[in-house]
């Protein structure tokens, strides 16, 4: 998560849609999916790095940085059932600011940024 937030901070970009296909960002966030898919601790691991990546979202203001957050827990809470639960119960007690960057995402499947989640595989 370290290296993901360090490259974010270099970005010039403001949207995701203009991050380049090849960028490092896109590789730090395939290597945080293929950690949590192949973790010995299948259950946990997932969790702390959903439960990260929602502190996160509290700090930043930056909305290429939310966009990438937003999307890195969205493909956490496809593939984990357990995260999408917990991720779920955290937006609920959410701050506006931090639920209207990614509750409708979770809260609300079809309104999914279909085409930058497909960014990342």
């Amino acid at each position: 998560m370290k290296d993901l937030e360090a490259a974010l901070g270099q970005l010039p970009m403001q949207s995701l849609a203009a991050l380049p296909p090849n960028h490092d960002v896109r590789h730090v966030v395939r290597q945080i999916l293929y950690l949590a898919a192949e973790s010995s601790d299948r259950h946990r691991t997932p969790l702390l790095i959903s439960q990260k990546i929602v502190q996160l979202l509290y700090k930043t203001s930056q909305q290429l940085t939310r966009e990438v957050y937003v999307v890195l827990l969205d493909q956490l809470c496809r593939t984990f059932e357990d995260v999408a639960k917990e991720a779920i119960t955290w937006l609920i007690y959410a701050d506006d600011e931090v639920c209207s960057a990614c509750g409708s995402v979770l809260l609300c499947p079809n309104k999914v940024l279909r085409s930058e989640n497909s960014m990342f595989r």
